[in-house]
């Protein structure tokens, strides 16, 4: 597969594969068939992270995170449950 970038909020630019993970379960949710991007995070992200104290071996998007009907709390630094919006077509 050819390499795929993102660039982060914090303007950090990632490179890697995609892959895709078959159940990616956050909070009680459970998404099937996750895209995700496979890379090296170099020693200034996971510091980064650390700061923040999270995870340094995974980075969700919030696309990803919307889709597990959650979002992230500004005031409290958590997510949040959301009641998803069911979608209608015509």
């Amino acid at each position: 597969m050819p390499e795929q970038a993102l660039t982060n909020a914090t303007g950090h630019k990632l490179e890697g594969e995609i892959a895709v993970v078959r159940e990616l379960t956050m909070e009680d949710k459970i998404l099937d068939y996750e895209k995700v991007l496979v890379t090296k995070l170099s020693g200034e992200v996971k510091e980064a992270l650390r700061k923040l104290n999270v995870s340094e071996s995974i980075i969700l998007g919030i696309t990803t995170i919307e889709l597990a009907e959650l979002i992230p709390d500004t005031n409290t630094g958590r997510l949040r449950k959301i009641e998803s919006l069911p979608f209608q077509t015509r």
